[in-house]
């Protein structure tokens, strides 16, 4: 869902709970919009624990001598919203990477956004937290300046050499625990996965050659028209 005012598209990568995978999915997926589709891309560390992304474009200018081809501005307050609104006038796109727990700063990075990405492991602990990230976004939804937004779950981290992501999918998107028969919510979960952890930690850093599973995931969610050919 878009608002009709002609302002660059707001991104939200973000969850309630750290060491989900979103800073690796947002700053991918900045980059790779930046340096493949061309587009004007600034990036909002909106993470109160942890500063990850703004880390990591300045340990790329300092081990290359290069510019980070991505703006990067750090910003985890409750204040994100006005910032969002003054550079979604400017650029062709924001990213916001925020969570870390602090819901009033994940809430005001929704305000004006479009699409919100919620990437979780197979791990029963990052499934709890997963309802407090959705009932958050909800409310958010509620406030939200630009009509609302698309919100979908990502699974992050996937190793298929255990049943674990399957299981995991199946619990997700059933609305049923197999194992106990409880009633469970369901979420509009993303086919596409993040699954190549190490290489995903090796992008820290670096401005990649291979963005792996980021392409695919970037055209289910509507931010590119389609995946590229040979995209996982």
């Amino acid at each position: 869902m878009t608002d009709d005012s002609g302002d660059g598209s707001v991104d939200v990568v973000g969850a309630l709970k750290g060491g989900v995978g979103k800073t690796r999915l947002a700053m991918l997926a900045a980059l790779y919009l930046a340096t493949v589709e061309g587009e004007d891309v600034h990036y909002v560390d909106g993470d109160s624990v942890s500063q990850t992304g703004n880390d990591w474009y300045r340990d790329y200018e300092r081990a290359t001598g290069k510019t980070f081809p991505v703006r990067v501005t750090r910003h985890p307050f409750d204040d994100v919203d006005e910032l969002v609104a003054d550079l979604r006038a400017k650029h062709d796109r924001v990213i916001v990477d925020v969570g870390g727990g602090n819901a009033s700063v994940f809430a005001a990075a929704l305000t004006y956004a479009n699409r919100l990405i919620v990437p979780i492991g197979a791990d029963p602990s990052e499934i709890r937290r997963l309802r407090a990230t959705w009932r958050a976004a909800q409310m958010a939804g509620a406030e939200s300046a630009v009509g609302g937004f698309d919100a979908s779950v990502l699974l992050s981290r996937t190793d298929h050499s255990t049943t674990l992501p399957g299981e995991y999918r199946d619990m997700l998107t059933s609305g049923r625990d197999a194992a106990t028969g409880a009633e469970l919510p369901v979420y509009p979960l993303l086919t596409a996965e993040m699954r190549r952890r190490v290489a995903y930690q090796r992008s820290y850093a670096t401005v990649p050659v291979d963005y792996l599973d980021v392409p695919a995931v970037l055209a289910e969610t509507g931010i590119l028209a389609a995946a590229p050919e040979g995209a996982r």
